[in-house]
């Protein structure tokens, strides 16, 4: 595909399931969207749209942002609502060149709804999720940032308010940017979390925190924040060293490895976690149990299989322009060979 942009604008039908796969896409130049009064550099384009009890998923998705540095892989330049029960997902998906993976201006999600971003690459750029205007997680919803590689500025762009509340749920797991910081945080843009609510922050890798104030800027008693397994330019954070990293008002420590049900799971629909396995309740999803039907879709494409090792008892000659040694097989050695060697020819 190219110069293409998939766009959904404004409700789409109630119980509808949508899926974007398996799309192999170059974008040299932006595309005008008839009807909606502007153009994308996006692969897909959310126009101000709201889902009810419907899902859309976005996966297996490879773009590159030809001759020029692009905007969001997945683009919400207006306001994007979940109810119902619904789900975004946006999964297994590799942008080269775009500034953002997801950007949604404005966010909200009611009634038993997810959104997801997860395990996606990125060849450089901004952020994992940009976020400018308020971000609203209600009744039992889920809002996840799990699993996604690339060297970007910030994992996660926070430049307004979140609101989490009446037993809903932020897992922001495993994530690695590289030196890139895992927040740009405004001291005025709180996370609030209520007396019933989650927040997951554990085995991501960065450069720094990103975060010179508390995250969390107001927390009823009752809530849940689990933490641990940060590694922070190399060195995994002591709990005093998370908190001197902003990373405060921690309710549970996470060890490496270790798994809970409010810190890997959606606590609200899950009854235990045995050998870091979910059980979920009824009405809980997928591996974490989430409030939603995960969409089905493809499977992310597996990587190509690593050669397989030499044979013991060898010796390989490279990257050598006239190798001036002698070899001789035999006495336990059992084979020998030259990669990247220039021979002179010679006798």
């Amino acid at each position: 595909m190219k110069s293409s942009v998939v766009a959904f604008s404004r409700a789409l039908p109630q119980r509808c399931d949508i899926a974007v796969t398996e799309v192999d896409a170059v974008q040299p130049s932006s595309v005008s969207l008839p009807g909606v009064g502007d153009s994308s550099h996006s692969v897909v384009t959310l126009e101000s749209v709201v889902l009810n009890a419907s899902s859309l998923l976005v996966s297996n998705v490879r773009a590159r942002a030809s001759g020029y540095y692009g905007k969001p892989g997945v683009h919400s330049p207006g306001y994007l609502k979940l109810v119902g029960g619904s789900s975004l997902y946006v999964r297994y998906c590799s942008f080269e060149d775009y500034t953002h993976l997801l950007y949604a201006y404005s966010l909200s999600l009611s009634d038993h709804s997810v959104l997801a971003v997860l395990n996606n690459t990125m060849s450089a750029g901004m952020s994992f999720l940009f976020q400018l205007s308020g971000y609203s997680v209600s009744d039992h919803s889920v809002l996840r940032v799990v699993g996604n590689r690339g060297p970007v500025s910030y994992a996660i762009f926070m430049y307004n308010s979140w609101s989490v509340q009446q037993s809903s749920w932020l897992d922001w797991r495993d994530n690695d940017v590289g030196a890139g910081e895992m927040f740009y945080h405004l001291a005025s843009a709180p996370i609030s979390v209520d007396n019933s609510s989650a927040v997951t922050l554990t085995g991501c890798k960065m450069g720094s925190t990103g975060v010179s104030r508390s995250l969390l800027k107001h927390a009823d008693a009752g809530y849940k924040f689990t933490a641990g397994c940060l590694t922070v330019a190399g060195k995994v954070l002591t709990a005093a060293e998370m908190g001197r990293n902003g990373i405060d008002k921690v309710t549970t420590v996470a060890a490496c490895g270790e798994c809970t049900k409010d810190g890997d799971c959606f606590g609200a629909l899950t009854t235990a976690v045995r050998g870091c396995k979910c059980e979920c309740a009824s009405g809980g999803h997928g591996d974490v149990c989430a409030p939603a039907p995960v969409p089905v879709g493809p499977v992310p494409v597996p990587s190509p299989p690593s050669p397989p090792p030499p044979p013991a008892f060898g010796e390989c000659v490279s990257d050598v322009v006239y190798p001036e040694v002698t070899q001789a097989v035999g006495s336990g050695l059992s084979w020998l060979c030259y990669r990247n060697v220039t021979f002179s020819g010679g006798a």
